[in-house]
């Protein structure tokens, strides 16, 4: 009797600016049981560590460096009203190009999608093939802080202003299962908006997370790491966004089990 073939398994790495270094220690905990990862999908911050995962960089070292960012360390700011937003995004795009050269998708070990979202067309946009830092900087190009991408005739913008946890794209991989990671998760309840910029994340992840939970059902299963209410944009204690994500991917393992059987 021929033995039956396994699932191919896909793992989906949403957005979720700095709450998505839990990514990084969903993985290290896939990795350190030998859960078979054969596509990734990733958006925004997602991409970031999916594009790194999928070239090969170590998990230890991608650890090590998100331990170290900060937001001066990304923040090139252009305040001018003829921009679509605050921060140019060379900072975070030559941040990326030093940790992924000029790699392609074509050079990944474990094919790999980004998403992000043509703000013109008000369309979903997936690549699969060419740069993958001109793909990865168009994925986190957050709505009003960073400056859309001009990027094969496309204006382009985050990914998770679509599609936040990128399900269908490492389907269409050909993934037969996938695990989605969702840095997000449903708002927790908060005593109190703090300002400006609080008030327009708050509003945000409100009306997000109405068009977001009907599409995670799409998912076989999902990861979402308790994160409390981390906010996205807060990029300092960075490593414990990572041990979020290994305590959500350990309490998961039973279940992954079950889906890769």
């Amino acid at each position: 009797m021929k033995e039956s073939k396994r699932k191919k398994i896909g793992l989906a790495l949403g957005s979720g600016g700095a709450r998505g270094f839990c990514h990084i220690g969903v993985l290290q905990v896939l990795r350190e049981n030998n859960i078979p990862i054969d596509f990734v999908s990733g958006c925004s911050m997602g991409a970031i560590v999916g594009g790194c995962f999928c070239t090969g960089v170590n998990l230890a070292e991608m650890e090590s460096i998100a331990a170290k960012i900060v937001q001066r360390k990304m923040m090139d700011v252009d305040i001018t009203f003829k921009k679509q937003g605050i921060l140019k995004g060379n900072r975070a795009k030559s941040f990326i190009k030093k940790l992924l050269g000029d790699a392609s998708f074509e050079d990944c070990p474990i094919p790999f999608a980004v998403t992000a979202t043509d703000v013109c067309k008000g369309e979903l946009v997936t690549f699969t093939s060419g740069s993958l830092t001109e793909a990865i900087r168009a994925s986190f190009s957050i709505p009003a802080a960073f400056q859309s991408v001009e990027f094969m005739d496309k204006c382009l913008i985050d990914g998770g202003v679509t599609e936040r946890v990128p399900i269908r794209a490492v389907r269409d991989l050909g993934a037969d299962a996938v695990i989605a990671v969702d840095a997000l998760g449903p708002p927790e309840p908060v005593e109190k908006i703090d300002g400006f910029l609080d008030m327009i994340e708050r509003a945000f992840m409100l009306l997000d997370w109405q068009s977001t939970k009907t599409k995670l059902a799409e998912a076989d299963l999902v990861i979402t790491p308790a994160q409390g209410n981390r906010r996205i944009r807060d990029f300092k204690n960075n490593r414990e966004s990572v041990e979020f994500g290994r305590a959500a991917a350990k309490a998961a393992l039973p279940d992954i089990l079950k889906i890769i059987s």
